[in-house]
């Protein structure tokens, strides 16, 4: 029985030996193993780092891009809106080229005084209209004419003909338009219809004076 005891003493400390050995081994492993782990972790935490700065350099460089297309829509709309308004103004000095030619150079036309426009536009309040009235002489222009311009507004006042003067649609009441000119004359102003009148055409009659002066010019536009 005393050899027992030897043997079974020898046996713990081997086994107390290699438990330690496991504890040891398992200790080593764990710290290598956390070292790992927060080397990784570091490694990770640069990299999330890095993309959130790169992330943030895409945002601005986003949002220079959205204000830069902004801008370039706003510089596009701009030039569009001058170009429009060079257009108008190069189609409008065309009719005045045109204008002039007519007046100096008008080819095979009758000489004399003539109506060469007549335009009505509506405005504000209702009954209320602007007029541009541009009388030339063609080919007789070495010398002035004058005269005087008659309106006879045709039309319906509540449900009946009725007829209107040019004193009639002017405040203060103007009877006539005159002029005196060489080669153009522009005559413009305001009108403005007495209510329950509605207006069918307007009939102008140009009448030159003086000696020699030529037939009176009679023209007839709608009302629009």
């Amino acid at each position: 029985m005393r050899w027992r005891y030897p043997a079974l003493l020898a046996a713990l400390l081997a086994l107390l030996a290699g438990g330690w050995k496991l504890y040891d081994f398992g200790k080593l492993n764990g710290v290598i193993e956390l070292a790992s782990t927060r080397t990784e972790n570091a490694m990770l935490k640069s990299r999330n780092q890095a993309l959130s700065h790169e992330n943030g350099k895409m945002r601005e460089k986003l949002a220079i891009l959205e204000r830069s297309s902004q801008i370039d829509r706003e510089a596009a709309q701009s030039v569009k809106s001058d170009l429009g308004q060079l257009e108008d103004e190069l189609q409008a000095a065309r009719e005045e080229v045109e204008f002039y030619r007519g007046i100096v150079s008008p080819g095979d036309v009758n000489p004399g005084l003539r109506i060469h426009r007549f335009a009505l536009k509506a405005g504000a309040p209702a009954g209320k209209y602007h007029y541009d009235l541009v009388l030339t002489q063609l080919k007789r222009n070495d010398r002035f004419v004058s005269g005087r311009v008659d309106w006879k507004i045709s039309g319906t006042r509540d449900g009946k003909p009725a007829e209107l003067d040019l004193a009639g649609v002017t405040d203060p009441a103007v009877s006539k338009l005159k002029f005196r000119f060489r080669y153009f004359q522009d005559l413009a102003g305001e009108v403005r219809l007495p209510q329950g009148f509605v207006a069918d055409h307007v009939e102008l009659t140009v009448t030159p004076e003086g000696s020699g002066a030529q037939p009176p010019v009679v023209q007839k536009f709608n009302w629009p």
